[in-house]
């Protein structure tokens, strides 16, 4: 019996189980539970809510501010009509998408008039500016247009690079095929003009190897081969020469 009450004595003097109940909150419903949780804890509610609401505003006033810069950018791109506000556009912002098109148009415009030497160049200078201006998929199309009419350009002034140049691009994989399609048809093109329909049926081949099927220049390739019977059954290559017998 001693140790009974002992073990009672000890667990009545125990306060491990024990729960602080605040006088506050004794006998409060609900809303009096809510409003008394709110009166202690609103300082840190209201700190928490009013970071969120600066984080979304500083979020918002940021890309509001891109919107406006890009707008401000593209005003200044279409406020410039000729061939020198173009050229002030693109030193004025070197690095957006929108000072290669403007160079580019500076070239195209330069080809037409036959000034195909300025022309040339000027294709040469819109392949860095595209490169440094960023690696989206935009700019690198931007960057072989440049190198395909520059190569163009070169080979309507009968330089003997130009045809080099088309073949990298048509060869280079990473292209558009609509870039890389019109170098294989013009360097079909050419070799039929001087009378080399191996070189042509060449091309015309790998269009249909490399390209994607149903491309932009389906027609034309088909067109082509229509009209010169010769790409259906091409010469043989010659065959290097022995050397002679001693």
């Amino acid at each position: 019996m001693a140790e009974d009450s002992t073990k009672k004595r000890a667990m009545k003097e125990d306060d491990r189980n024990l729960v602080v109940v605040d006088e506050d909150f004794a006998q409060a419903d609900a809303e009096d539970r809510l409003w008394l949780f709110w009166e202690r804890n609103k300082t840190f509610i209201v700190r928490g809510i009013t970071s969120i609401v600066i984080g979304v505003l500083t979020f918002l006033a940021f890309y509001f501010w891109q919107q406006a810069k890009r707008q401000e950018v593209g005003d200044a791109y279409n406020a410039a009509r000729d061939a020198s506000a173009k050229r002030s556009f693109v030193a004025a912002h070197p690095r957006d998408p929108l000072a290669v098109v403007a160079l580019l148009e500076v070239a195209d415009e330069l080809r037409q008039n036959k000034k195909l030497i300025e022309a040339a160049k000027t294709y040469d200078e819109a392949i860095p500016l595209a490169q440094t201006a960023g690696n989206s998929p935009l700019l690198k199309a931007l960057a072989t247009r440049a190198r395909l009419y520059a190569a163009l350009t070169r080979l309507d002034l009968g330089e003997k690079e130009a045809e080099t140049s088309l073949a990298s691009i048509a060869e280079d994989k990473t292209a558009p095929d609509t870039l890389r399609g019109y170098a294989m048809i013009i360097l079909a093109n050419t070799a039929l003009n001087r009378g080399d329909s191996i070189n042509a049926a060449k091309w015309i081949n790998l269009m249909d190897k490399r390209l994607l099927p149903n491309h932009v220049w389906t027609d034309d390739k088909n067109w082509l081969v229509r009209s010169e019977p010769s790409l259906l059954n091409p010469p043989p290559a010659p065959s290097a020469e022995k050397p002679a017998e001693r």
